[in-house]
């Protein structure tokens, strides 16, 4: 029977209700509520009528230490309410690499969202003299701190905008509140500027003047005086365009685009001017990152912009080597300069200043898909049918309408980055403005379909936001490498590429590489070196090089020549060709097991100083690498799994972080009811393999075991392992956690899974990778079960890369001499630090060592939880057919959560094969033999009880 106009009339009245609802109480879009903190463009329109302060700078003297964990109290009187520029006189006394950060309030109020992250840059001093490695190559000069007084203004931090950022102050007395988050910092005055102060807001006009005289001086790019990031280095390229150039070694002859490449990155060059006169600039540079669209530069001279065409100067796209004249601003004309006689310093600092509103707008876009995509599955649910189509428009007005003005926007932002680059069609660097727009315009086209395809706004891996969120995290991305600077003033007179020349450099390539290559695997030893293979990066291995001969080789006389591994898999054949290294690092926490019990390893127990070295490390560990009492390895890094969490979602649905999965289970209802779920790595996509990194945790937290005492029966069966196994798929069978995310790095930062188990490579992507949401995550430790004493058992994996010794070296003593200098914690923490000092901060040195690893320049907050949670590390024992119960483990999550099968029947199965294929493998070597034991397996040391 159909329904009577009164009952439609009711029913749409009640979905209208519904979806009053939805958008006034529960359009939740996982970000905390805008009016808590109020960005730079509205607190400027709020106070747009207001009046700058114009009077004389007020400067307040402080002289205090801001340490973490404290709060400092400076009060500051005005003599009128109005907007002011707010600057600090600071000083970084300590040789961290990171940014000093500093909550700021003023009257108990964050203004904007910047104040509650202020950024403090050190000024790092390259070394003037290059070292070399043994192969005579140049490698990038170490840095120093500057240790002294500097000034920068309260900026925005995404460096969306060349000007400092204005803040309001009432008449008379204001109290500012400062906090450090990160870092020590020295305050030792704060000023109070007006408009007129601020040098990049009262720009003068480019000179007219054309420069006269012959002059032509040469800076090398890579001769930079100061940084404000240790990373910003040299680089060496076999390309004789370059200067300086050498065919048979590597010599530093550019500063490196990788390096010198984020938003606010600037170096500082001195130059000796001859004669007072005008000049022009040009450099010798490639730009090949951002294709057909220019990187800005703001350009200072002596710490001052010159004109307005040197705030924000574009440097075109080139994917080779090139020059470019600076020009004026909308001209093709170069711009000239007047200089004073004697040394002058240039500053070239990167912006993204011209594209910042675009961006910034982008963000926001962001926010809105996301917005949008969770207001209709709260309307419909997760799950819609796809032979179903639903007119959104009549139970989401205005949603069609939306769509439409994110076309209309994308369009002008094409238009204006055409404008930008002066090309006729959008850039390469901004494709996926181009892509989202198609995509917002196809589901525009098919609005009966736009329930069926709401995957499309925001959580696909190929969605419109992850589109935009995309171009968002590439553009800090400007990889500008600069070989010359040249002031000049009748004509530019570069090296020209000379035919015969290069052809004749070609050859002497050609026959260097048939020389020894530097860091190559040599087959034939020296006695007295200890040959150890690196399974790293050309990078690391250059780096522990440079340590071995400057402190190692120097301390104890032991020549070390490390090879890059060629392949760590093949160790075993390596081995047995008599080829095999003395020690391997780098090496697959997993592999010593395999080779251990061929008596391929030492027994590295047996050497002195080895109890003293592991109480350096996590106990646990060692278990993969033990047979019976004898430890074939020692880990080098860890991984660890902790909680990541998004605090500004869960803020704005009242929810508090997780101490225990049984609270992570019952966030799960409010989290679903928007369209959010939490992670848990079994569920990462492309891996129908689960390793025992993600199945064990759970079982070991309800104290279930794979082994039993007797090897020969496997304790996958046990009750404590089959209620491990049970709640681990109940998570995904009962509680409907997704079962494949695509990408919780993503999904993480768009907001659709707010939370989340995940591992060390997460932590360095977002940490490093997604600046849009460096404020409003954190970790906590993983939540676990509590056991009957009431103690949350929160066990994890943390088994990475280990270091081995091979049973063949002929050098066993100083090979350890060598790996005990080389685990030891003074070591790895020298290790860590320079990584990140000299290739940027998302080299993360994950050392094992955690004496070491409290002291990397790695967040404070974040090092105290995974220093927490290294407590709970355990580990499955290697034993033989370890390798079938892992993939049983696997096969049991699959048969359950993938094809619905019963739990206790697939594990009744794979408790045979793993037992079957348990006495073949015993059989293979010796130790059972015709249905009986011929001799005890030596299982490794029982899992301890967690003090």
């Amino acid at each position: 029977m159909k329904n009577s106009k009164e009952e439609k009339l009711l029913q749409f009245l009640c979905m209208f209700f519904l979806t009053f609802c939805l958008f006034y109480y529960g359009n939740v879009n996982g970000y905390a509520d805008d009016t808590q903190v109020e960005n730079y463009k509205s607190f400027s329109e709020k106070n747009k009528e207001a009046n700058y302060f114009d009077g004389e700078k007020l400067t307040i003297k402080s002289e205090m230490v801001i340490t973490p964990g404290t709060k400092k109290l400076i009060s500051v009187n005005v003599p009128s309410a109005g907007l002011y520029f707010l600057g600090f006189h600071y000083s970084i006394q300590t040789e961290s690499i990171l940014p000093t950060q500093v909550e700021l309030k003023i009257n108990g109020k964050s203004q904007y969202q910047e104040m509650k992250n202020l950024q403090f840059k050190n000024t790092w001093i390259p070394e003037e003299i290059l070292s070399t490695d043994r192969y005579g190559n140049e490698m990038s000069p170490e840095v120093d701190p500057l240790n002294e007084t500097q000034f920068t203004y309260l900026s925005d931090i995404n460096g969306y905008s060349d000007f400092p950022l204005a803040v309001w102050f009432e008449q008379g007395s204001n109290e500012l509140e400062l906090s450090s988050i990160e870092g020590e910092l020295s305050l030792e005055s704060i000023e109070l500027s007006a408009k007129n102060d601020i040098n990049r807001l009262n720009l003068s006009k480019d000179l007219t003047e054309d420069p006269t005289g012959n002059h032509q001086i040469t800076v090398e790019g890579e001769k930079n005086v100061t940084q404000n990031s240790s990373s910003i280095r040299p680089n060496g390229a076999f390309d004789d365009y370059l200067t300086p150039y050498d065919s048979r070694k590597r010599v530093m002859n550019f500063l490196d685009g990788m390096s010198f490449s984020n938003i606010g990155d600037q170096v500082t060059y001195e130059v000796d001017i001859p004669e007072d006169g005008y000049y022009y600039i040009a450099l010798n540079y490639r730009q090949d990152t951002k294709i057909d669209f220019p990187v800005f530069l703001n350009i200072e001279v002596n710490d001052e912009i010159p004109s307005e065409s040197f705030l924000s100067q574009p440097i075109p796209y080139t994917s080779s080597f090139s020059s470019y004249t600076f020009k004026k601003k909308e001209t093709d004309q170069n711009v000239a300069i007047y200089l004073e006689k004697g040394t002058q310093k240039l500053s070239l600092e990167i912006t993204t200043s011209p594209t910042g509103e675009i961006l910034s707008r982008i963000a926001e876009i962001i926010k809105e898909l996301q917005s949008l995509s969770l207001s209709i599955d709260n309307l419909l649910g997760s799950s819609v049918d796809k032979n179903r189509d639903i007119n959104l428009e009549e139970y989401l007005p205005g949603t069609m309408s939306q769509l439409e003005s994110w076309i209309i926007e994308l369009e002008d932002f094409e238009k204006q980055i055409q404008a930008l680059a002066q090309v006729d069609k959008t850039p390469g660097a901004f494709t996926q403005i181009v892509t989202v727009r198609k995509q917002l315009e196809s589901l525009l086209n098919d609005p009966r379909r736009l329930a069926n395809r709401t995957n499309e706004l925001s959580k696909d891996s190929g969605s419109a936001a992850a589109n935009l969120a995309t171009l968002l995290q590439e553009s800090n991305r400007n990889n500008l490498s600069i070989d010359q600077i040249i002031f000049y003033q009748d004509s530019l007179t570069l090296k020209k590429p000379n035919v015969f020349l290069k052809a004749i450099n070609s050859v002497r390539r050609f026959t260097n590489s048939f020389n020894e290559q530097a860091y190559a695997v040599n087959v034939e030893k020296e006695d007295e070196s200890v040959q150890v293979w690196v399974n790293r990066p050309r990078q690391y291995v250059e780096l522990m090089q440079r340590m071995i001969d400057q402190d190692f080789t120097e301390k104890t006389g032991i020549k070390v020549d490390l090879s890059i591994m060629p392949d760590a898999n093949k160790l075993i054949l390596s081995n047995a060709s008599g080829n095999a290294p003395d020690v391997a690092l780098g090496v697959n926490y997993a592999m010593p097991f395999d080779m251990g019990i061929r008596d391929a390893l030492v027994d590295l127990s047996d050497f002195e100083g080895f109890d003293e070295l592991i109480e350096q490390y996590p106990s646990k560990l060692l278990t993969p690498s033990t047979i019976g009492e004898k430890v074939y390895a020692i880990p080098e890094t860890m991984n660890f799994y902790v909680l990541f969490y998004r605090s500004d979602i869960l803020e704005s649905l009242n929810l508090e972080v997780p101490d225990t999965m049984n609270e992570l289970i019952e966030m799960l209802p409010a989290l679903n009811q928007r369209g959010m779920s939490a992670f848990y790595p079994t569920a990462t996509l492309g891996t129908s393999f689960k390793i025992f990194p993600w199945t064990m945790p759970i079982v070991y937290q309800n104290d279930g075991e794979f082994y039993t005492d007797d090897i020969l029966k496997s304790g996958v069966n046990q009750d404590n392992t089959v209620e491990g196994l049970r709640q681990l798929t109940n998570l995904f069978t009962i509680y409907n956690m997704p079962k494949d995310v695509p990408s919780f790095y993503q999904q993480f930062r768009d907001g659709s899974t707010p939370i989340g188990i995940a591992d060390f490579g997460n932590y360095n992507l977002i940490l490093n990778a997604a600046p849009e949401i460096s404020n409003v995550w954190d970790i906590a430790l993983m939540p676990g079960y509590e056991n009957q004493e009431g103690t949350v058992e929160r066990w994890s994996s943390g088994g990475a890369e280990s270091s081995i010794m091979f049973e063949s070296s002929e050098n066993k003593e100083n090979s350890w001499e060598f790996m005990n200098w080389w685990l030891q914690s003074d070591t790895q923490k020298d290790f860590g630090t320079g990584l990140q000092t000299v290739y940027g901060k998302e080299y993360m040195w994950n050392t094992a060592n955690l004496e070491a690893f409290q002291d990397l320049p790695w967040p404070t907050t974040d090092k105290d939880v995974i220093l927490q949670q290294s407590q709970w590390i355990n580990e499955v024992p290697r034993v033989l057919g370890t390798y079938m119960v892992e993939r049983e483990i696997s096969n049991v999550y699959n048969s359950v959560v993938v094809d619905g099968k019963n739990l206790r029947k697939a594990i009744d199965l794979s408790t045979k094969r793993i037992n079957r294929e348990t006495l073949r493998k015993l059989e293979e070597f010796g130790y059972y033999y015709d249905g009986e034991l011929i001799q005890q397996y030596p299982m490794p040391v029982e899992r301890k009880e967690q003090e």
